[in-house]
């Protein structure tokens, strides 16, 4: 019975002291609770669209992440969420209904809309951080609106990226494809540094028959690399359409920006398929432990609670959203801990029809953000001027999957997807960076950007047979078959040869109905031709109409007179006076010093004083054809070898200046005989003085000039070099070309502006130009193989004079008095031994006499 009662009693006192302990510890619990500081965030996002779905799945994770790993943190983030459905207004509505009823710290916007402007202008009237997961474009800059925080690539990043591939693959220009809203449309404004030939604006609301009108527009035009800029439900419809009209097939290339690359693994299969070949941009994300480990949690999770998710994947949105709400929530703390009086402080502003709760710690917990530094999923978290920008853009290639084949970034350009190569190669936008680019219809073949699709050029030529050579236009009778041959169509026809596609082209004459030329030069090249090939000269003013390809004939014009010499005495002009005299004075020192030394050992220098006074001028003279004969004296051939020199250099030079003076001729167009005729395409270029006379043949010229201006004739011809070539080239004997200027471009074939084909026949021009295959079709044309000078009278070869030879004459009578010094010495010091000689025989002679006297007295 006492065990019963003392059971029971322990019973009640552990039962009541087990609930003691149990409101002891809810009241606890109950104190730390209230102990936590709730930072209110709005979260505004379109609940329908990828990526709000994916960012409000990223968010709701970051937050039970953060705080799971922070426990002890005094402060806590509550979302409160809000469907815009994509509008703008709604946008704006749901977000002064958070600031209406809650006190925000914060609003983040998962939209990219115009909306997000409108806010950011809110969030400076509120003094709070407006988040935006998009770079919202340019306008949007943190020094007009400090409240706002943007994530992503601004356009003029997209631009820069853009213009690096297109300049990697030497493509001329491309077409932007846009989608017509405040999103996109800021991109038109920025594509710099690359021809965009042509930009198409679609509407989101645009069916699919709006779309197929577009690309059959862009079928008929000729380029075809297109950049596409747009959302991806707007893009998944412009590629299904796309695939369907052919143009994703070889030939073509497709750009496309982050918008769309960003949720490309979350497209419709079908859509996916139509895509194949794309190249596109997306930022790159490290890879680590920690982002493969938050995907397999989150696609874990959404399988689970969200079967609209099940076919989306990670994507940048979701992995930057992530770490934002990290970094909101670290400052929120770092606030609390720093600022603690500020995040219980509220005020409330009066609006036009509501009011609206405001935090006053708005300004700290800006800059509390702003200065968040933490290795997140995403890489090194850091925000710079307001915007977290990816330091690394991926260049994707869409082939059976979406592969890296490249990386880009500001600084160095294209780089390697070896990143140890970026080291060494900086600022390359060189394609051999690359991984091997698949592009639509599976082929490696570089597009070349444009394309003829099969058409027939229609190529004009001009009808004026005048100088058949260049162009000529024969109607056959009997076949009614057009034959267009001269030098300027076989230079098209090598030119198109050359290339490494097939261009197919018919000539058509630009006749009337008799068969003449249907107007002029300028008419033709404004007729609706895809080309025109003839003696079409380059003129500058022509460029505002047409375009021209490098000029394959000789640069300007020249004047063409008659070979003529009526001096009988321009022999003598090669040298000037003072050499004259000069030349002949040095002829007969040198003949004078070399009969001197020859006169007493050589019979040939001895004789009458006549004989010997012609030998002297004889042999000086006679070294002019070299049949001097062969002195017998050292010190005369050294005399004679020097002086050859001398000869051979004068003779030499007098040959060369004679030969020019003969071919200059010296003919200067008075202001009486100035009557000159001309090619009717120059008529705006002239030179001095000259009066043109149009449309004529080379025939017609040789009679002119035979003539004479005195005659009805005229007295020179000015022309194109390439008329006058084929001129002098029927009458060489008789014609000279003397003068030529600049003044034109010469002969090139006439393109539509922007035409692709420019380029490539002008590259064609200049390689036959350097494998002078260009020269060997002159000659064929021109029989140009003999040399073809032109001549500048005002620039002839100046006479020679005594200046020239100053050093050879100095040589030369050097030599020849040291010669004579020494001829004089030797002859001295023969002399002298003669006479002592003469002198010991006096003596011996008078020894003996003296001897014999001597011995006569004795």
């Amino acid at each position: 019975m006492d065990f019963t009662r003392k059971a029971k009693w322990t019973f009640v006192l552990v039962t009541i002291l087990f609930s003691l302990v149990q409101l002891s510890s809810a009241n606890h619990t109950s104190i730390n609770d209230t102990s936590i500081e709730m930072i209110h965030v709005g979260l505004i996002l379109d609940a329908q669209s990828w990526v709000g779905k994916i960012v409000d799945s990223c968010i709701s994770m970051a937050i039970s992440d953060f705080y799971s790993r922070n426990c002890h943190y005094q402060t806590k983030l509550v979302v409160h969420t809000r469907d815009s459905g994509g509008d703008p207004l709604l946008l704006l509505s749901q977000a002064l209904v958070l600031l209406e009823n809650f006190k925000l710290d914060a609003i983040i916007v998962a939209e990219n809309s115009a909306g997000v402007k409108i806010l950011a202008e809110l969030g400076s009237r509120v003094k709070i951080p407006i988040i935006s997961l998009f770079a919202a474009g340019l306008s949007l800059s943190s020094f007009e609106y400090p409240h706002l925080i943007q994530i992503g690539e601004d356009e003029s990043s997209r631009a820069k990226a853009i213009a690096a591939i297109v300049e990697a693959f030497s493509w001329r220009s491309v077409i932007l494809i846009y989608e017509d809203n405040d999103s996109a449309r800021p991109i038109l404004s920025s594509m710099t540094g690359f021809r965009l030939d042509q930009h198409v604006a679609l509407l989101t609301s645009s069916t699919d028959e709006e779309i197929v009108e577009q690309l059959m527009k862009l079928m008929s035009l000729q380029m075809t690399v297109y950049v596409v800029h747009m959302s991806p439900i707007l893009a998944s419809r412009l590629f299904l359409n796309a695939k369907q009209l052919g143009m994703l097939t070889q030939g073509y290339a497709w750009i496309t920006t982050d918008m769309i690359t960003n949720f490309m693994n979350s497209m419709d299969p079908s859509v996916f398929e139509s895509m194949q070949g794309v190249v596109g941009f997306k930022p790159h994300i490290p890879a680590s432990k920690e982002l493969r480990r938050f995907a397999i949690r989150w696609r874990s999770k959404n399988l689970n609670e969200n079967k609209n998710l099940e076919e989306m994947e990670m994507n940048v949105y979701g992995i930057w959203s992530y770490d934002m709400v990290w970094a909101v929530a670290t400052a929120a703390e770092r606030v609390m801990t720093r600022h603690p009086h500020i995040l219980h402080q509220e005020t409330r502003l009066n609006m036009n029809f509501t009011t609206i709760r405001s935090s006053e710690s708005g300004l700290v917990f800006m800059d509390e953000i702003l200065q968040s530094r933490f290795k997140g999923i995403s890489g090194g978290f850091q925000l710079t001027n307001g915007r977290l920008i990816p330091k690394e853009i991926e260049i994707v290639n869409v082939f059976k999957g979406d592969r890296i084949i490249g990386y880009w970034n500001p600084e160095n350009g294209i780089a390697s997807i070896m990143k140890e190569e970026n080291h060494t190669e900086t600022n390359s936008t060189s394609s051999s960076k690359l991984e091997g680019v698949i592009w639509p219809g599976g082929t490696m073949n570089i597009p070349k950007g444009w394309s003829l699709r099969g058409k027939r050029l229609r190529i004009g030529v001009p009808v004026t047979n005048q100088f058949r050579e260049l162009i000529s236009v024969v109607h056959d009778p009997q076949t009614n078959d057009i034959i267009v041959t001269g030098f300027c169509v076989d230079v098209f026809k090598e030119a198109v040869q050359s290339l490494d596609y097939e261009v197919h082209y018919d000539f058509i004459p630009f006749e009337d109905a008799n068969g003449r030329m249907a107007g002029s030069y300028d008419d033709l090249i404004l007729q609706n031709y895809d080309a025109v090939v003839g003696d079409i000269t380059i003129i500058s003013r022509r460029f505002a109409y047409v375009d021209f390809t490098l000029p394959f004939t000789d640069l300007g014009i020249g004047v063409v007179v008659p070979k003529i010499d009526n001096d009988i005495w321009v022999f003598l002009k090669p040298l000037c006076g003072d050499l004259w005299i000069t030349v002949g004075a040095f002829f007969i020192f040198t003949g004078v010093v070399i009969w001197f030394i020859e006169r007493p050992i050589n019979e040939e220098f001895q004789g009458s004083p006549s004989e010997q006074i012609g030998m002297i001028f004889w042999y000086s003279f006679s070294t002019l054809v070299f049949s001097h004969k062969k002195p017998l004296s050292n010190l005369s051939k050294f005399v004679v070898i020097i002086w050859v020199f001398v000869v051979l250099i004068i003779t030499s030079s007098y040959t060369a200046t004679l030969a020019s003076m003969l071919t200059v001729k010296q003919i200067q167009l008075s202001s009486r005989d100035n009557d000159a005729w001309g090619s009717s395409d120059i008529s705006n270029f002239t030179f001095e003085t000259r009066r043109r006379r149009a449309n004529h043949s080379p025939e017609e010229y040789a009679d002119a000039l035979r003539r004479g201006s005195k005659n009805g004739g005229a007295s020179s011809i000015i022309d194109e070099i390439p008329n006058l070539k084929v001129f002098l080239a029927k009458y060489p004997s008789d014609y000279t070309m003397i003068k030529s200027k600049a003044i034109t471009g010469g002969f090139g074939f006439v393109f539509p502006k922007r035409s692709p084909l420019v380029q490539d026949i002008s590259s064609a021009i200049m390689r036959l130009r350097e494998e002078k295959r260009l020269e060997m079709m002159e000659n064929k044309w021109f029989n140009s193989e003999s040399s073809f000078t032109t001549l500048d009278p005002e620039s002839n070869p100046n006479r020679l004079n005594i200046h020239s030879f100053g050093g050879l004459f100095l040589v030369t009578g050097i030599s020849s008095i040291s010669a004579l010094g020494v001829c004089l010495f030797q002859k001295r010091q023969s002399i002298k031994i003669h006479l002592n000689s003469s002198l010991d025989s006096l003596k011996g002679y008078f020894n003996v006499k003296i001897i014999g006297r001597q011995k006569e007295r004795s």
